[in-house]
């Protein structure tokens, strides 16, 4: 396989993996809705499993692009710099990774509004309910004697 190809299937798999992000994401709002913790909680650890696996993905497409002499270019330039035969293999795997990233961060946008507004409406509740700080006693009046022993 070259690195072309193996580039190619790195960005289908980058893919799939913000296809799945993007599902968690829903998945998560409707449980803040419906105030399921444990999905809540449920869904944090896969989105920390989904970071890790991205961080490995990343380091072999940093990889690939050095072996490909590309380290340098941001991901919408690459197809500029590549041969038109490359262009053409790998120009629909950039497609689908870029549609599939800009509907998770969508989906990571929505979802993180509803958390922030479901911690504001919670603050706002906590701080009807404090009670205001107790004032010090006043100190007895009156002669007292400091023993010392």
């Amino acid at each position: 396989m070259t690195h072309i190809e193996e580039l190619g299937k790195l960005f289908d798999d980058f893919a799939k993996l913000f296809d799945q992000l993007s599902g968690l994401q829903d998945k998560k709002i409707e449980a803040v809705r419906q105030d399921d913790l444990q999905t809540i909680e449920h869904c944090m650890q896969q989105e920390q499993a989904f970071t890790l696996q991205i961080r490995g993905m990343q380091r072999k497409k940093d990889t690939l692009l050095k072996a490909l002499g590309l380290e340098k270019f941001a991901l919408r330039q690459l197809p500029d710099h590549l041969s038109a035969a490359d262009r053409a293999q790998i120009a629909p795997a950039i497609s689908r990774f870029q549609a599939a990233y800009e509907t998770y961060s969508h989906a990571a946008a929505a979802s993180r509004t509803v958390l922030e507004d479901i911690l504001a409406e919670l603050n706002h509740i906590l701080s009807q309910t404090e009670k205001p700080p107790q004032a010090p006693s006043p100190r007895p009046q009156g002669n007292f004697t400091d023993i010392k022993a």
